[in-house]
């Protein structure tokens, strides 16, 4: 301690601080650093994750509704083929708070050359629940009953389909 004080008193300051090359050099490190990880963690694939995730939790919530519709009019809402969830409006507000939309997807249920969005058919009886996934570990291309799920689906799409359970 004795040190430092005889050097400030002779004038010299001692800095406590960075000098700009430390600073640089820091910056540098971290900005490489930051490149790598970003690389490794793959930023759209976990988009897409939870987009699927979020898929699955609306399909399961519109499962509910119309079981929940089911168990009041001892059948579900009759449609002979393909609509938008959005068109199933006698489950909202009593069966589901909002009918789910697809958080990506906007546009036709149902066309020859493509599939978005959320999808629904049923007999009255039975129905499908239907959606496209972005990733293949999320789908369930099995449809659940025979002939009801062919639609025009592009070769490449990944379905996810659900029925009553």
């Amino acid at each position: 301690m004795a040190a430092k004080t005889c050097l400030a008193k002779k004038g010299f300051a001692f800095n406590k601080g960075f000098t700009l090359l430390e600073l640089l050099i820091a910056i540098s490190l971290m900005g490489i650093m930051t490149g790598v990880l970003l690389a490794v963690i793959n930023a759209r694939g976990i988009q897409q994750k939870t987009r699927d995730s979020q898929r699955i939790a609306d399909i399961a919530k519109m499962r509910t509704a119309l079981e929940l519709y089911f168990s009041d009019h001892r059948s579900y809402p009759t449609m002979s083929s393909w609509v938008a969830i959005a068109s199933l409006t006698g489950l909202s507000p009593d069966y589901i708070n909002a009918l789910p939309t697809d958080p990506k997807a906007t546009g036709a249920v149902c066309s020859s050359n493509e599939w978005r969005g959320y999808g629904y058919r049923s007999n009255g009886a039975a129905y499908v629940l239907a959606t496209n996934m972005e990733l293949a570990s999320s789908a369930s291309v099995l449809c659940p009953i025979a002939g009801w799920c062919d639609c025009g689906f592009p070769a490449s799409g990944i379905k996810y389909f659900v029925s009553a359970e």
